[in-house]
């Protein structure tokens, strides 16, 4: 296990990638590795308003001195993000990571990730990741947003060899339509041999993929999103159904513990 950093990390820098969509680069002591997937617990300011952790995934790592400097990308939505969006570089952040189970690196020929919002995030460190470590799958990116301004990040994804393909809601960039709609579209052209599918995003769109890559009798893992209390598994706020190992009963699993990232194989879908 990964030895976790409970402290405070630096605000080395802030760029704003959409109108409501921000990237911090944080300067975090440790030099332990961080996988894709993972997540850090973050206390936007030091007081009791608001008074819990945000959880956020990991957008990029990279070493620097004094620890890593680590890249969160995330949206405006609330009082905790609109306080992280005014940090200035230099300020202070409560940080508590890495948490959590990262997504798996497999000698694959194709990686297919399918993602929704900020459930981009998690796919370009991995992405990096598989490329780290010697691998030269086809990398693959199915990103869906309402519209063009919510396909944070997408232009970058082609620096670090993954193909993308967008599709929103409104038309305003790629494909009209639900990223679901493109996954059913692509699936009949990929070479079904030594494939797997990632997604995160919306519960809704991450349930469909769920039940595609069923009915396709595809291989997917899921990387939830879930709101947080304590994310250490002692306050059971951040729950799902999986199947208990005999596969004959279900059980909670705590996200923040045995997850974010799951097997669709044990999921139970409502």
């Amino acid at each position: 296990m990964h030895a976790i950093w409970n402290g405070d990390a630096t605000v080395v820098s802030q760029t704003r990638y959409s109108p409501n969509c921000w990237k911090m680069t944080l300067l975090v002591p440790g030099t332990d590795p961080i996988e894709a997937g993972q997540f850090c617990h973050i206390l936007t300011d030091f007081t009791t308003e608001p008074l819990l952790r945000r959880p956020f995934s990991y957008w990029d790592v990279r070493p620097a001195d004094g620890g890593q400097h680590v890249d969160l990308l995330y949206t405006v939505v609330g009082k905790g993000t609109e306080i992280l969006a005014k940090k200035e570089p230099g300020s202070k952040v409560g940080y508590m990571g890495p948490l959590g189970v990262g997504f798996t690196v497999k000698p694959l020929k194709t990686y297919v990730f399918i993602a929704g919002g900020v459930g981009i995030v998690p796919f370009y460190l991995f992405a990096k990741q598989v490329s780290a470590k010697g691998l030269k799958p086809r990398m693959l990116l199915l990103f869906g947003g309402r519209t063009q301004s919510m396909l944070y990040g997408i232009d970058d994804f082609t620096g670090v060899g993954v193909e993308a393909q967008a599709v929103t809601e409104d038309g305003s960039r790629g494909r009209k339509g639900l990223v679901t709609h493109l996954l059913e579209e692509w699936i009949p052209k990929i070479e079904r041999d030594s494939l797997q599918l990632y997604t995160c995003g919306p519960d809704r769109m991450m349930d469909a993929v769920v039940r595609i890559a069923r009915r396709e009798k595809l291989p997917c893992e899921v990387s939830m999103e879930k709101h947080m209390g304590c994310a250490l598994g002692a306050c059971g706020a951040c729950i799902t159904k999986v199947l208990t190992d005999d596969g004959a009963d279900w059980r909670y699993s705590r996200i923040c513990i045995e997850g974010p990232t799951y097997d669709e194989k044990c999921l139970v879908l409502e």
